[in-house]
């Protein structure tokens, strides 16, 4: 049986999907299975779209795929909790992170529902499927706004890969808060974002003129010039580039 599916957090949505939940007996995560389209499945989540009429949500479900992960939950821990916490937390600063639906304890784990986009995609994938260069500009200046906005209101975003960032046509947003804590502006997690998205468009090959635009756009909205902005990341910049990169992959940005 599906068990008792408890609302944490969250109002329409969260009653929406009770609903059909409740009525659902396989489980959560069957039933996602069949109602949403499925990006992403491991053994500790699974993610999915549901579009009910003209309304688009993101869903992930946190598995309890070990006795710790239960017991976190328990005890207010979790992960997904955090995550749902320090969402609502960042978007009430002004920062790009979609709306908070809802947050729901089920058997199988907890449900995260967040505001689905219907266009756009992560910036890994766009830059992959797209057909020239034009138009990535815009993509480029808003990712610099993004993160600098994150680093200027104290905090480190702990996996700055281009996958965990959205392009949804007018703004780029942040989607994944497993690492993102508050840190000194300026400091060392901070200079590792900024490493790590680098690298990453170094291994995507994106060329110096539209990093600039990046690092441009990054530049003017934190403390600090552009040679104290390299100075701070480059250390973690060549350790990134000899984890994942071989010699001469990738143009080298800075």
């Amino acid at each position: 049986m599906a068990g008792k599916v408890t609302i944490k957090r969250g109002d329409v949505w969260a009653e929406r999907l009770k609903e059909q939940l409740t009525e659902y007996p396989e489980g959560a995560a069957e039933w996602m299975e069949e109602h949403t389209t499925i990006l992403n499945s491991t053994v500790d989540s699974l993610s999915g779209l549901l579009r009910v009429e003209d309304e688009l949500a993101y869903l992930k479900l946190y598995r309890f795929s070990s006795f710790k992960r239960r017991l976190q939950y328990y005890f207010g821990r979790s992960q997904s909790l955090r995550n749902y916490r320090r969402a609502i937390s960042l978007r009430e600063k002004g920062l790009a992170l979609p709306d908070q639906l809802a947050y729901l304890a089920v058997s199988q784990g907890t449900l995260l529902v967040s505001e689905g986009f219907s266009e756009g995609g992560n910036l890994d994938e766009l830059w992959r499927q797209r057909n020239s260069e034009d138009g990535f500009d815009a993509v480029m200046r808003s990712a610099g706004e993004t993160l600098a906005a994150l680093h200027s209101a104290g905090y480190m975003y702990g996996d700055c890969r281009w996958v965990n960032l959205f392009w949804n046509g007018q703004r780029v947003y942040l989607t994944d808060f497993n690492d993102t804590r508050k840190c000194r502006v300026g400091g060392v997690p901070q200079a590792r974002d900024l490493a790590r998205f680098t690298a990453n468009a170094e291994e995507l090959g994106i060329g110096l003129k539209l990093f600039e635009q990046f690092l441009g756009t990054y530049m003017d909205g934190v403390p600090g010039t552009r040679r104290e902005i390299v100075e701070r990341m480059i250390r973690p910049l060549y350790r990134i580039r000899g984890q994942h990169m071989s010699d001469g992959y990738g143009q080298r940005l800075v």
